[in-house]
């Protein structure tokens, strides 16, 4: 099989945990938003994986690891954006790419939260111009499970905000008020009676 689509399977978790040996039969696995557990992560017998946006954590990552180093690995592209990643992670991910058995071209880490010692780790161990890894969007909300790992947090712009609005708690709460508030006359400013306010993140 060329590639394996695991999303094309409409099952349960136990029965996704069981089609995911099917990827030894494969060369591209394509695993992204399965809701896959760390326990699903041992087989590694093909050319690209994708496990992007399943909660791995780094137990999932240890477990790949363990795998990159099997002989029988000829692994070349590793998708684990979203997936949860930690320092730890990278951690496991350097040592394993630092074997000689190592075939990885390719990591794809954004959307984790490597701070700045994993990514020094993983930047040491793939600085060949042939390699690539991505290490885009990381920010300590990206390791909460679920959808909130895509919220971002947001401060709303007090030069921006309508004079009926009342900004509080940080500029992170809006208050409606029938009395007009004395702000200072900007250009970005919203008029009455259009009660808005523009963010930042």
């Amino acid at each position: 099989m060329d590639e394996f689509d695991l999303r094309k399977y409409n099952t349960t978790q136990e029965g996704r945990r069981r089609l995911v040996p099917a990827v030894i039969n494969c060369t591209r696995a394509l695993l992204q938003n399965c809701d896959l557990s760390a326990e699903c992560c041992e087989s590694l017998s093909l050319r690209e994986l994708d496990l992007s946006n399943n909660d791995l954590k780094d137990s999932g990552v240890k477990l790949i690891s363990d795998a990159l180093k099997s002989h029988d690995c000829q692994l070349h592209t590793l998708r684990l954006s979203g997936c949860m990643v930690t320092d730890e992670g990278c951690c496991y991910l350097a040592s394993a790419l630092g074997s000689n058995l190592s075939h990885i071209r390719e990591l794809d880490l954004s959307y984790n939260h490597p701070e700045h010692t994993g990514r020094q780790l993983l930047s040491d161990k793939l600085n060949d111009p042939d390699y690539t890894l991505n290490v885009d969007h990381g920010e300590k909300f990206r390791i909460r499970a679920g959808p909130r790992k895509w919220a971002c947090e947001l401060t709303l712009d007090p030069n921006t905000a309508s004079t009926s609005l009342v900004l509080s708690e940080k500029n992170r709460k809006i208050t409606r008020v029938s009395e007009l508030q004395p702000y200072p006359d900007l250009p970005d400013r919203f008029e009455d009676p259009i009660d808005q306010v523009l963010s930042r993140v």
